[in-house]
Protein backbone atom coordinates (compact mmCIF):
# COMPACT_ATOMS: atom_id res chain seq x y z
CA UNK A 1 0.00 0.00 0.00
CA UNK A 2 1.17 3.56 -0.86
CA UNK A 3 1.94 5.74 1.98
CA UNK A 4 0.94 9.18 0.76
CA UNK A 5 2.75 12.38 2.18
CA UNK A 6 0.44 15.17 2.99
CA UNK A 7 0.98 18.76 2.91
CA UNK A 8 -0.82 21.95 3.84
CA UNK A 9 -1.12 24.48 0.59
CA UNK A 10 -0.33 27.80 2.35
CA UNK A 11 2.05 30.18 -0.56
CA UNK A 12 0.21 30.68 -3.77
CA UNK A 13 2.78 28.41 -5.71
CA UNK A 14 1.28 25.40 -3.49
CA UNK A 15 -2.32 26.47 -3.99
CA UNK A 16 -1.98 26.71 -7.77
CA UNK A 17 0.15 23.23 -8.32
CA UNK A 18 -3.79 21.35 -8.43
CA UNK A 19 -5.24 23.46 -10.71
CA UNK A 20 -2.01 23.29 -13.16
CA UNK A 21 -2.30 19.44 -12.57
CA UNK A 22 -6.02 19.95 -13.57
CA UNK A 23 -5.83 21.84 -16.48
CA UNK A 24 -3.13 19.51 -17.82
CA UNK A 25 -5.51 16.32 -17.42
CA UNK A 26 -8.82 18.21 -18.09
CA UNK A 27 -10.38 17.64 -14.92
CA UNK A 28 -10.70 21.82 -14.42
CA UNK A 29 -14.88 21.28 -15.50
CA UNK A 30 -15.54 18.46 -13.88
CA UNK A 31 -13.99 19.76 -10.47
CA UNK A 32 -15.28 22.84 -10.67
CA UNK A 33 -18.59 22.18 -12.22
CA UNK A 34 -20.43 25.33 -11.14
CA UNK A 35 -18.71 27.18 -13.58
CA UNK A 36 -19.41 26.69 -16.97
CA UNK A 37 -15.56 27.83 -17.92
CA UNK A 38 -13.64 27.40 -14.40
CA UNK A 39 -10.43 30.20 -14.20
CA UNK A 40 -7.56 29.95 -11.91
CA UNK A 41 -9.70 32.88 -9.99
CA UNK A 42 -12.39 30.52 -9.69
CA UNK A 43 -9.87 27.78 -8.19
CA UNK A 44 -8.57 30.27 -5.92
CA UNK A 45 -11.88 31.37 -4.54
CA UNK A 46 -12.40 28.07 -3.46
CA UNK A 47 -9.51 27.49 -1.30
CA UNK A 48 -9.29 30.95 -0.08
CA UNK A 49 -6.71 29.93 2.69
CA UNK A 50 -9.16 32.65 5.42
CA UNK A 51 -12.26 29.95 4.66
CA UNK A 52 -10.66 26.30 3.65
CA UNK A 53 -8.06 24.35 4.16
CA UNK A 54 -6.58 22.74 0.93
CA UNK A 55 -3.88 19.72 1.25
CA UNK A 56 -1.68 18.41 -1.65
CA UNK A 57 -1.43 14.23 -1.20
CA UNK A 58 2.21 12.95 -3.05
CA UNK A 59 3.44 9.90 -3.63
CA UNK A 60 7.05 10.74 -3.76
CA UNK A 61 7.57 14.25 -5.62
CA UNK A 62 4.33 13.01 -7.66
CA UNK A 63 1.10 15.04 -6.75
CA UNK A 64 -1.19 12.23 -6.42
CA UNK A 65 -4.25 14.29 -5.34
CA UNK A 66 -5.52 17.12 -3.86
CA UNK A 67 -7.89 17.72 -0.87
CA UNK A 68 -9.52 20.65 0.35
CA UNK A 69 -12.72 21.76 2.86
CA UNK A 70 -14.40 24.75 2.18
CA UNK A 71 -16.03 26.73 3.90
CA UNK A 72 -15.35 25.29 6.90
CA UNK A 73 -18.01 25.87 9.20
CA UNK A 74 -17.32 25.67 13.22
CA UNK A 75 -16.01 21.99 13.73
CA UNK A 76 -17.29 20.78 9.99
CA UNK A 77 -16.42 21.60 6.70
CA UNK A 78 -17.43 20.14 3.41
CA UNK A 79 -14.60 18.67 1.68
CA UNK A 80 -13.86 18.07 -2.02
CA UNK A 81 -11.51 15.85 -4.02
CA UNK A 82 -9.51 16.09 -7.29
CA UNK A 83 -7.38 12.34 -7.08
CA UNK A 84 -5.04 12.75 -10.28
CA UNK A 85 -3.94 9.93 -12.98
CA UNK A 86 -1.30 8.81 -11.06
CA UNK A 87 -3.20 7.54 -8.45
CA UNK A 88 -6.26 6.60 -9.52
CA UNK A 89 -5.97 3.12 -9.30
CA UNK A 90 -5.66 3.72 -5.33
CA UNK A 91 -8.32 6.09 -4.94
CA UNK A 92 -9.67 4.63 -2.18
CA UNK A 93 -6.29 4.53 -0.02
CA UNK A 94 -5.26 8.08 -1.28
CA UNK A 95 -8.88 9.33 -0.13
CA UNK A 96 -8.91 7.54 2.84
CA UNK A 97 -5.52 8.88 4.20
CA UNK A 98 -6.38 12.14 2.96
CA UNK A 99 -8.96 11.65 5.32
CA UNK A 100 -7.04 10.18 8.15
CA UNK A 101 -4.63 13.70 7.49
CA UNK A 102 -7.56 16.11 7.72
CA UNK A 103 -8.84 14.42 11.32
CA UNK A 104 -5.28 14.61 12.31
CA UNK A 105 -4.45 18.41 10.97
CA UNK A 106 -7.86 19.99 12.97
CA UNK A 107 -10.17 19.52 15.65
CA UNK A 108 -13.01 18.50 12.85
CA UNK A 109 -16.02 16.84 14.38
CA UNK A 110 -17.32 15.95 11.03
CA UNK A 111 -16.95 15.88 7.06
CA UNK A 112 -20.50 17.05 4.92
CA UNK A 113 -20.00 16.09 1.04
CA UNK A 114 -22.69 17.98 -1.07
CA UNK A 115 -22.22 16.54 -4.82
CA UNK A 116 -24.52 16.05 -8.02
CA UNK A 117 -26.74 13.49 -8.02
CA UNK A 118 -25.35 12.10 -11.06
CA UNK A 119 -21.67 11.91 -10.14
CA UNK A 120 -21.50 7.79 -9.20
CA UNK A 121 -17.69 7.94 -8.65
CA UNK A 122 -18.18 9.83 -6.21
CA UNK A 123 -21.50 8.56 -4.31
CA UNK A 124 -19.23 5.26 -4.74
CA UNK A 125 -16.20 6.78 -2.63
CA UNK A 126 -18.02 8.41 -0.38
CA UNK A 127 -19.96 4.89 0.56
CA UNK A 128 -16.13 3.47 0.62
CA UNK A 129 -14.60 6.14 2.72
CA UNK A 130 -17.36 5.56 5.50
CA UNK A 131 -19.28 8.42 4.42
CA UNK A 132 -23.29 8.11 5.71
CA UNK A 133 -25.61 9.51 3.22
CA UNK A 134 -28.92 11.46 3.61
CA UNK A 135 -32.25 9.97 2.12
CA UNK A 136 -33.07 12.92 1.10
CA UNK A 137 -31.63 14.96 -2.25
CA UNK A 138 -31.67 18.46 -2.42
CA UNK A 139 -33.49 19.26 -5.58
CA UNK A 140 -31.72 21.24 -8.14
CA UNK A 141 -29.19 22.36 -5.70
CA UNK A 142 -26.06 22.01 -7.97
CA UNK A 143 -25.65 24.77 -10.21
CA UNK A 144 -23.75 22.84 -13.14
CA UNK A 145 -23.94 25.59 -16.31
CA UNK A 146 -22.54 24.56 -19.49
CA UNK A 147 -21.83 27.18 -22.13
CA UNK A 148 -24.31 25.98 -24.26
CA UNK A 149 -26.91 25.65 -20.75
CA UNK A 150 -25.60 28.32 -18.63
CA UNK A 151 -28.52 27.82 -16.35
CA UNK A 152 -28.87 23.89 -15.86
CA UNK A 153 -28.95 22.85 -12.27
CA UNK A 154 -29.04 18.90 -10.90
CA UNK A 155 -30.28 17.98 -7.43
CA UNK A 156 -27.60 17.03 -4.94
CA UNK A 157 -27.21 14.34 -2.52
CA UNK A 158 -25.43 14.77 1.03
CA UNK A 159 -23.25 12.87 2.94
CA UNK A 160 -21.67 12.88 6.10
CA UNK A 161 -18.52 11.27 8.14
CA UNK A 162 -18.22 11.86 11.73
CA UNK A 163 -14.79 11.73 13.19
CA UNK A 164 -15.95 9.09 15.36
CA UNK A 165 -17.10 6.36 12.19
CA UNK A 166 -14.26 7.38 10.67
CA UNK A 167 -11.97 3.61 10.20
CA UNK A 168 -8.81 4.23 9.70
Amino acid sequence: MVAYTFVEAKSPEQRRLPWDQMQTEGLAHAVLWHKADPTFIDWLAGINPAQAICGLGYNGTTLAGAVWVSPVMGLCGCIHFCIFDSARADWCNLGSQAIAWLFDLRPLASLAAIFPANYGHVARAAKAWGFSFSPLRLPMACHMPTKNNPSRCRDAIVATLRREDFVR
